[in-house]
C-alpha cells in the first residue's frame, strides 16, 4: 500500500478548516484511494469525513480519477499520476478474498 500526504490548498484550508488528505494505492482492496478529513477534534467523526473514495474491491483503476478528486482540497504534484500508476506496478494486487462484497 502507499500513501502520500499532499499539503492542502489554503482555499481549503478556510473553508474547511486544518485538512488531513491521503492518496495511494490499495493493493489488497486493488484500488487507488483518496481521503480529505477535516483536522479538528472539535468536530465529531461523522462530520470529519469529506471525501474517501477507493473504499470497494477494484472500485479505481485510474489514478487520474483520485487526483481530479482531491484537486478542489490538495496541490497535487505534476508527476504524482505516474508515482501512482508506478506503485500499482511495484505493488500488484491481491486476488479479491470471497468475505469481500
Amino acid at each position: 500500500m502507499s500513501r502520500y500526504e499532499p499539503k492542502a490548498h489554503a482555499d481549503a484550508v478556510r473553508t474547511h478548516g486544518a485538512l488531513t488528505i491521503g492518496i495511494g494505492w490499495d493493493a489488497p482492496l486493488n484500488t487507488y484511494f483518496a481521503a480529505v478529513h477535516r483536522d479538528n477534534d472539535n468536530i465529531d467523526d461523522e462530520h470529519r469525513e469529506i471525501l474517501w473514495i477507493g473504499t470497494s474491491y477494484g472500485e479505481i483503476a485510474d489514478p487520474k480519477t483520485v487526483i481530479d478528486a482531491i484537486d478542489p482540497f490538495a496541490d497535487v504534484d505534476a508527476d504524482l499520476a505516474a508515482t501512482l500508476h508506478a506503485d500499482r506496478l511495484r505493488e500488484g494486487h491481491r486476488p479479491r478474498s470471497p468475505w469481500i462484497r
